[in-house]
């Protein structure tokens, strides 16, 4: 993850530790973390993906959890990637269940389905831009998708050709 002052931020899953580079210059932010999936909002606010069900925040040297398994439907299974906004909204993309899910912490933790495909879907990517509309790839249907604001449903906003698979949408 990168942030808004070019810090970069690393997480070293094997080692157990979250990394943070900036002017040719590394050091160790926080040991024995489960490190998972990171991302920087616009804000500049380091967030963490961890177990695929938890999210937690860095707030000084520690890290404070913004949302808990309670706060994620039943059925929820795992998050394979976050985006979060620069008003600090959070989207999950729900990996089992191929949906997108949107939980605004300064409003209520109650998670909210933005968006769902198919269960033959292999969702692996989300961005969401200023105007909300969010874009994922899928990697089974080798597409890109496009859920707008107030619609479930997505729309093809590209299709790979032959044995590509998108895997990463920015």
């Amino acid at each position: 993850a990168i942030s808004p002052t070019g810090e970069i931020f690393v997480s070293d899953y094997d080692n157990r530790r979250l990394l943070s580079f900036h002017n040719g210059s590394g050091r160790i932010v926080l040991g024995d973390v489960n490190c998972g999936r990171l991302f920087c909002s616009q804000s500049g606010v380091l967030y963490m993906l961890g177990n695929g069900e938890v999210v937690q925040k860095l707030v000084g040297s520690t890290l404070q959890t913004v949302i808990g398994r309670e706060s994620l439907p039943a059925d929820f299974c795992w998050a394979i990637d976050m985006f979060v906004t620069k008003e600090e909204v959070i989207y999950l993309l729900d990996y089992e269940e191929n949906r997108i899910l949107r939980i605004n912490p300064a409003e209520s933790l109650k998670a909210v389905v933005v968006g769902q495909t198919e269960h033959d879907s292999n969702l692996q990517n989300l961005f969401v831009t200023e105007g909300g509309t969010i874009y994922v790839s899928d990697w089974a249907i080798q597409k890109v998708l496009a859920f707008r604001p107030g619609y479930t449903g997505s729309t093809e906003v590209l299709h790979f050709p032959g044995t590509w698979h998108p895997n990463e949408v920015l």
